[in-house]
């Protein structure tokens, strides 16, 4: 299966038979692997150092020798030099501040936005089925934020919706006003929940304090992007969230669907019904050893994620991200092959670095839906 072919049915791609799987993903890996070894100097002098070329990938158990770029270089000033195409070809520039302030920039040519935004439309398709209903975003629209990886994410959703509402604004969110939003659409559409963990646990907390519970639709799907760890380095319980969903939203759990990726990738491993996040077919996720990430370890053990993405012609999509995890090659209840992927935590020493913990932030400055308020007005009531 080409890189087209895989783009336009992702869902045909994703249940392939696992030998065909890896060929496939092994060859256009490998056509990535030379379009950036032929066309970008500064990725051929990390290839000519570690002494790989393109015709060194000769099977799936040598996707591993492709050369990897660490994600910091993405907010080093000098971040041009890791572009193959020039930067007048470039088309957006994607942002993401971590906790430490500083951001990184991720450029996209004209090829790869196209690419991207099929695939993806094709793996929400395949994964969501949504082809109506309304979307209550909680993050901020892309006209406030058009720079920000995770917002984008979202946005390609609302063309799958009959109607949608952004309920975060000026880094304000109002969680009556979301309350209210999902009342107006209720008997008359199916009503699904977008934005990051910690935003919809704000609204949830907000429902259990003011004792509302509410029964969204049989179709309904929370879709969630922006990771579980707070910028107070205090972690969300997926568990904990499950049983609060579907307590107070009366939602079963087989429709909360995570999303992991990374805004210097187009890699989205998304959620099917079993919560097992699935690599897109057109990407590798290799586990290095976090002390000598030239040296990859085996489907279940745990270490530092790289990222081997196709779609890229921008830059080389070969990616050493600051995150630690496991990735798992075993057949999945839902009927989809290839890998699965599970992050664990950020490796020691990175900041935490995702758009949702920028959001998180500035929500908390601002004392927006502050819980001790909420406290004290459920206790006023």
């Amino acid at each position: 299966m080409d890189l087209v072919t895989m783009l336009g049915m992702p869902g045909d791609a994703l249940r392939a038979p696992a030998a065909e799987t890896r060929t496939s993903l092994t060859d256009v890996l490998r056509k990535a692997f030379e379009y950036h070894f032929q066309r970008n100097g500064f990725y051929r002098a990390q290839c000519d150092a570690a002494g790989v070329t393109p015709a060194d990938i000769r099977d799936y158990d040598d996707l591993h020798r492709i050369p990897l770029l660490p994600v910091g270089m993405f907010k080093q000033t000098g971040a041009h030099v890791l572009l193959t195409s020039g930067l007048q070809d470039i088309e957006m520039e994607i942002r993401s501040t971590g906790t430490g302030g500083v951001p990184s920039v991720a450029r996209r040519d004209t090829l790869t936005v196209t690419r991207a935004s099929v695939g993806l439309l094709g793996c929400y398709r395949d994964f969501f089925g949504i082809s109506h209903g309304a979307g209550l975003f909680l993050c901020p629209s892309t006209a406030e934020v058009p720079e920000m990886g995770m917002v984008k994410v979202f946005n390609l959703l609302t063309g799958l919706l009959d109607d949608h509402s952004y309920l975060v604004r000026d880094y304000s969110f109002r969680p009556d006003e979301a309350l209210a939003r999902l009342r107006h659409w209720d008997g008359k559409m199916t009503r699904h929940i977008v934005g990051p963990p910690f935003i919809v646990a704000r609204f949830m907390r907000y429902l259990e304090l003011e004792a509302i519970s509410l029964t969204l639709d049989p179709e309904s799907l929370i879709i969630m992007l922006g990771g579980w760890k707070q910028y107070t380095g205090r972690s969300i319980s997926r568990a904990e969230f499950n049983d609060k969903a579907e307590r107070l939203l009366g939602i079963d759990r087989t429709r909360i669907r995570d999303m992991y990726g990374m805004i210097e990738s187009n890699m989205l491993a998304i959620e099917c019904e079993h919560q097992r996040k699935h690599v897109p077919p057109w990407c590798y996720l290799s586990i290095r050893d976090i002390t000598d990430p030239t040296t990859e370890l085996g489907t279940g053990k745990t270490g530092g994620i790289a990222i081997l993405d196709a779609l890229n012609t921008a830059y080389p999509g070969f990616l050493l991200s600051d995150d630690v995890g496991e990735v798992d090659e075993g057949t999945c209840p839902c009927g989809r092959t290839g890998q699965t992927v599970q992050f664990r935590r950020r490796r020691h020493g990175a900041e935490l670095g995702c758009c949702a913990v920028s959001i998180e932030k500035y929500l908390d400055s601002r004392e927006v839906v502050a819980e001790c308020e909420l406290a004290q007005t459920s206790r006023g009531g």
